[in-house]
C-alpha cells in the first residue's frame, strides 16, 4: 500500500477491479500523464486485489495503484474502506461502481436477493460511503460517480425483439440493472445538489468472467474497448449526457 497521495494526483476508486473491465479502466488511468492517477482496487478478494496491484505496478505506468478492501455487500467493509481512503488520501474525485454479480442457475428467492445486493444496494451503499470523499475532490472535471450497468437492464431492450440482449435470460441480472438504472437516476438528482455528477454506462457485451458466455470466440469485445469509455466520461468529454443510459458513441434507451 502507497502512502498518501499529493495534491497533483487525481484518486479514482474502482469496485470488482481485480479483473476484467474493473481491471483494465485502472490500467488505462494508471497509463495517463497529465494528469496523473492514483487508482485504489477495491476488491473483496485481498489475494486477488493484491495481485492485481502487484501486476499493475509491475507495468511500470505513469500512475500509482494500491489495493483496497472492500466487499460491496458488506455494510462494515464498506464503511471501513472509506474510512482507510480519507485516512490516507483525504478525498476520492470518482468512484466507478464496476463490481457486479450474474447469476445463472435455477431462480430462487436467494439468487434474486445476493443480484440486488451486489448490482444495486451495493453501488448505493460505497456512493453513500464515499460521497463526503467526493465532495472534498479538487479535480478539475468535477466529483463523479459512474455506475456500470447493462442494456440487458433496460425495459425497452428487454420488450425489443430486435434488440441484441432479447434472448438473454438471466432475470436476476436483468432485473437488478434495470433497478441499478433508477438508482443511477436517483443519484443524478440527489448528489447533484452536491456538485457531484452521475453517469450510468454499459459497456456493452465484453469478455468476462461474470458468465461463461462472455468469450472472445462468441463475439466478445475485448476489455480495453468496454472500458476506453468510462476514461472519457471521467473526463468530463460525456458530461452534457448526464441522466441519460450512455453506451460507446451514443446512448440508448432505458
Amino acid at each position: 500500500m502507497s502512502g498518501p497521495t499529493g495534491n497533483s494526483r487525481l484518486v479514482a476508486l474502482i469496485t470488482g477491479a481485480n479483473s476484467g473491465i474493473g481491471f483494465e479502466l485502472a490500467r488505462q488511468l494508471l497509463a495517463k500523464t497529465a494528469p496523473r492517477w492514483h487508482v485504489l482496487l477495491g476488491c473483496r478478494s485481498s489475494e486477488k486485489g493484491q495481485k492485481a496491484a502487484v501486476d499493475l505496478q509491475a507495468e511500470g505506468l505513469h500512475g500509482t495503484v494500491e489495493f483496497l478492501h472492500l466487499d460491496v455487500s458488506d455494510d462494515v467493509s464498506v464503511i471501513r474502506a472509506a474510512e482507510d481512503a480519507s485516512a490516507l488520501h483525504g478525498k476520492v474525485d470518482v468512484v466507478v461502481n464496476n463490481a457486479g454479480f450474474c447469476y445463472s442457475g435455477e431462480r430462487t428467492r436467494q439468487s434474486m436477493h445476493a443480484s440486488f445486493d451486489t448490482n444495486v444496494v451495493g453501488p448505493m451503499r460505497v456512493v453513500e460511503a464515499f460521497a463526503p470523499l467526493l465532495q472534498k475532490s479538487d479535480s478539475r472535471y468535477g466529483p463523479r460517480i459512474v455506475n456500470v450497468s447493462s442494456r440487458a437492464g433496460s425495459i425497452s431492450h428487454r420488450s425489443n425483439k430486435d434488440s441484441v440482449v432479447y434472448n438473454s435470460a438471466v432475470t436476476e441480472y436483468r432485473t437488478s440493472k434495470a433497478a441499478l438504472n433508477m438508482l443511477s437516476a436517483c443519484q443524478v438528482w440527489e448528489y447533484g445538489k452536491l456538485g457531484i455528477k452521475t453517469f450510468v454506462y454499459c459497456p456493452g457485451f465484453t469478455v468476462s468472467n461474470l458468465t461463461d458466455f462472455a468469450t472472445a470466440d462468441r463475439g466478445a469485445q475485448p476489455v480495453s474497448e468496454g472500458a476506453r469509455p468510462i476514461v472519457d466520461i471521467i473526463e468530463g468529454k460525456r458530461d452534457d449526457e448526464e441522466g441519460s443510459f450512455l453506451i460507446d458513441g451514443g446512448v440508448t434507451d432505458w
